[in-house]
């Protein structure tokens, strides 16, 4: 089966979802399926330095105690799949454009999974600045990327064409929200759906493509 799955790589439901979706395809290996990550930026609008956090957060959930609600939750949900959440170590909110062209790039030398993780960990864990193109180009030669050639790709911003268009056909298709998932291009889920709901899907997708071979 063939799964695209948009997401940001500042969305910590992306992050999340991520995760019990790789923790789904472990327990359902007799699938082998064709993952592809596609860009989508929440807010494309932060200038590429970025912005503060604690002002960006302030001015989007200026209720503190539900912004810190939403953080325990999240932290909940992280500790059961394995991911430590902590956004007391976040003091930049990224422009991401450039994180998306290194999943792009990474996509052309078969590491786009990893790199794709290896970015959301390095933010939510970690509290690294992911809108900056010395960070980035770290993070990328560590899961095994040549260094230099991440440089020129964020720096001339190589594959940018790809990123926007497929940004925009996200739009096309009536993505609003992330994380969403699209299997063999006709069935979408969205959300970090629990490692069971992923698992389920699975099957019932495969049943599906098998009924439409035995019918043909």
């Amino acid at each position: 089966m063939r799964i695209d799955i948009y997401s940001d790589t500042v969305c910590p439901w992306c992050y999340l979802g991520k995760r019990r979706f790789d923790l789904a395809i472990a327990a359902r290996p007799q699938y082998e399926p064709t993952v592809t990550w596609r860009p989508f930026e929440l807010d494309p609008d932060i200038p590429v330095e970025g912005v503060d956090r604690e002002t960006y957060m302030a001015a989007r959930m200026p209720d503190q105690a539900r912004l810190q609600q939403a953080h325990a939750e999240l932290e909940r949900h992280g500790d059961a799949c394995g991911i430590r959440f902590r956004f007391d170590l976040v003091s930049r909110v990224p422009n991401t454009r450039r994180s998306h062209l290194l999943v792009a790039h990474a996509a052309r030398h078969g590491l786009q999974a990893a790199v794709k993780d290896r970015i959301m960990r390095a933010y939510f864990e970690e509290g690294c600045d992911i809108g900056d193109p010395d960070e980035l180009v770290r993070l990328g030669t560590e899961v095994g990327l040549h260094g230099p050639e991440v440089r020129n790709v964020l720096i001339l911003r190589i594959g940018q064409d790809g990123v926007v268009a497929a940004e925009r056909h996200a739009t096309v298709l009536g993505i609003t929200g992330v994380p969403t998932f699209i299997f063999d291009g006709q069935y979408t889920i969205s959300g970090a759906q629990e490692v069971g709901v992923f698992a389920r899907i699975f099957d019932q997708v495969a049943e599906l493509k098998l009924g439409r071979g035995v019918a043909s």
